[in-house]
């Protein structure tokens, strides 16, 4: 999957122009810091067109089922134990999709099946929304420091950065201390802290 951070996102953040774009070490640090957010949010992130998911029915006054992914761009087909629901008969409200006809999803083990397009397009077109902002964030302080911890020189000259109860020190050549790149890409306790709102549990 594609990163939704770019290598201009990533040359605007450090305020440079990088002499070779499609050098290795620029792919490695935009796709290790977008995996990172993916991982820890559980979800793509970029669009992807008819998913399909299976979720357990529970029966009784149980009338709506928790997605995986946001956001949820629509919804294709609703199979409850093997019978295709009427689209007139649910609503996709948020994370969830909501019965609105009085009945409930049938207990059973994975016999919700549910086809639907979800995520951001990358990069966003005008009838689209973009990857929010804060999520891209994230991902872009990630990069820099992946970028940064192979001996990259930070060009706008960044010697310590402090988030949160977080601070880390680059030397001289940019390289960040006692880092490799592996950990340089894990996310931080204050990104984790913002990426928290974007989070869906996987069970309703």
């Amino acid at each position: 999957m594609n990163p939704f951070i770019s290598t201009a996102d990533l040359e605007a953040f450090l305020q440079t122009t990088f002499v070779d774009p499609t050098s290795l070490i620029i792919k490695i640090a935009l796709d290790s810091a977008c995996d990172a957010v993916r991982s820890y949010l559980g979800q793509d992130i970029n669009k992807v067109e008819d998913d399909v998911e299976y979720h357990s029915g529970h029966g009784w006054l149980h009338d709506r089922i928790r997605l995986r992914q946001r956001p949820i761009i629509e919804v294709t087909t609703v199979y409850d134990a093997d019978v295709l629901l009427d689209s007139a008969n649910y609503n996709a409200r948020d994370s969830f999709i909501v019965l609105t006809d009085g009945s409930y999803f049938t207990a059973g083990n994975d016999n919700i099946v549910v086809t639907y397009t979800h995520g951001y397009e990358v990069p966003a077109t005008s009838n689209s929304a973009a990857v929010p902002a804060d999520i891209r964030l994230v991902a872009l302080s990630a990069a820099r420091r992946v970028y940064v911890s192979r001996g990259q020189r930070d060009v706008v000259n960044l010697r310590g950065e402090t988030i949160g109860d977080y601070q880390y020190l680059t030397d001289a050549g940019g390289r960040t201390i006692g880092q490799t790149a592996a950990t340089a890409a894990e996310l931080l306790t204050p990104e984790r802290d913002v990426l928290d709102r974007y989070r869906i549990g996987l069970v309703p």
